[in-house]
């Protein structure tokens, strides 16, 4: 079958010291970080990429980054995220021709078939629930920046608010199976204990930890 047409978004961040997985730090060997996050990126990109589906990267930090240049080179799209708080930086990722499907790069245990059938969907939202109470991913019809306006961000409340306010726009919402974030320690060893964790990535997590 042919697959819809759209985009999936990957925001992510260029690794760079002190920018990426922090709160992780404690728990790894120095530089743990920032290898720990570009093994998610690449799993991320990885999943979203067998898809069939155009991906872009939606990068915070340097367009002409050893760091962009990979991605570049293994032919993904790479354009420079926009400025503002996770609202601003979600309206602007997710606006464009067609459904997009915007995704982070912190929960590398997604099904792509879970992309696909988000774009699929005949809701004109659909988002991925993560069980912190915020969501890991949002496929979307059209740019709506009312949608991502006073959310609580970085709490518990983000999804629940966010489908409150997609109620209140009259907007209908389907959700995707839900996922965990790889955040903080316990995130890290969950998912060293995951069946579902790849066997690369798995190696260099559990080669970070001290």
């Amino acid at each position: 079958m042919t697959p819809p047409v759209g985009r999936i978004v990957i925001m992510t961040k260029e690794p760079a010291a002190g920018r990426v997985k922090t709160r992780l730090a404690p728990a790894l060997i120095d530089g743990g970080s920032e290898r720990i996050h570009v093994a998610l990126v690449e799993e991320t990109i990885r999943r979203a990429r067998s898809t069939g589906l155009p991906c872009t990267v939606s990068l915070s930090g340097s367009l002409s980054s050893p760091f962009a240049d990979r991605l570049r080179e293994a032919g993904l799209t790479v354009e420079l995220q926009a400025s503002g708080d996770l609202g601003e930086r979600l309206a602007a990722a997710l606006a464009g021709p067609g459904r997009r499907l915007v995704l982070g790069t912190d929960t590398p245990i997604f099904e792509p078939d879970w992309l696909l059938a988000a774009l699929h969907a005949p809701a004109p939202v659909v988002l991925g629930p993560s069980d912190d109470g915020g969501y890991w991913m949002m496929a979307l019809d059209a740019p709506c920046p009312g949608l991502f306006e006073d959310i609580p961000w970085s709490t518990d409340a983000v999804a629940a608010t966010t489908m409150r306010r997609a109620a209140a726009l009259g907007l209908a919402v389907t959700t995707a199976p839900t996922c965990y974030d790889i955040d903080e320690p316990a995130d890290l060893r969950r998912l060293l204990d995951d069946p579902r964790c790849p066997p690369q990535l798995r190696t260099i997590a559990a080669q970070q930890l001290r």
